[in-house]
């Protein structure tokens, strides 16, 4: 009873950051739910790997995105050997979304308008790493592990973003870095 009772806490911890996080890399709802319960029947059923696991919410990530992953190449159309790509990629997109408590301000709508402008600027897998880095607070080692890439391609792919976003935001760019300190949920 008590190792369900973790499972549920685990659940209920996760999911809203395991959702979203799914939703940016362009899957349905269905699509995304199914995935992260999948994973959640992985736990409740293989005892020892709640154990194992040293940092959860990294395991949980990885794992969804595998998932994920393993869906979209399952119904993506045939194509021919010579066709694929080492490094096929699931776009990522952030529809940046401010609580409604928020949009009742003329500053804060401002700021999402602002951040949105600036996030869409950057590539997919720009998007991506800066969600990573600072709106789910990895560090660069996870990061690289979760992208497949290493973490001085992590630290430079970070850097690189960051600089595209100085060039063309200045100032604005720190918007990007504080919006978690004002309650904006992506």
């Amino acid at each position: 009873m008590e190792r369900a009772k973790d499972i549920a806490s685990i659940y209920k911890l996760y999911v809203n950051d395991l959702f979203t996080y799914a939703y940016y890399l362009g899957f349905d709802k269905e699509t995304v739910m199914d995935a992260i319960h999948d994973i959640f029947c992985k736990l409740a059923t293989e005892e020892k790997l709640l154990n194992e696991v040293e940092n959860i919410k990294f395991y949980l990530f990885r794992a969804l995105k595998n998932k994920l992953f393993d869906i979209y190449n399952t119904k993506k159309p045939y194509i021919g050997l010579s066709a694929v790509e080492a490094n096929d990629k699931i776009p990522f997109d952030i529809d940046v979304s401010i609580e409604d408590k928020l949009i009742d301000t003329e500053n804060q709508l401002l700021i999402k308008k602002q951040i949105e402008e600036m996030l869409n600027s950057l590539t997919e897998r720009q998007r991506e790493i800066i969600y990573l880095r600072y709106i789910q607070e990895y560090s660069y080692e996870e990061i690289a592990k979760l992208l497949n890439i290493t973490v001085h391609g992590c630290r430079k792919l970070v850097s690189k973003a960051l600089q595209s976003l100085r060039e063309k935001y200045g100032a604005l760019v720190i918007l990007l870095l504080l919006a978690q300190t004002i309650n904006v949920k992506y």
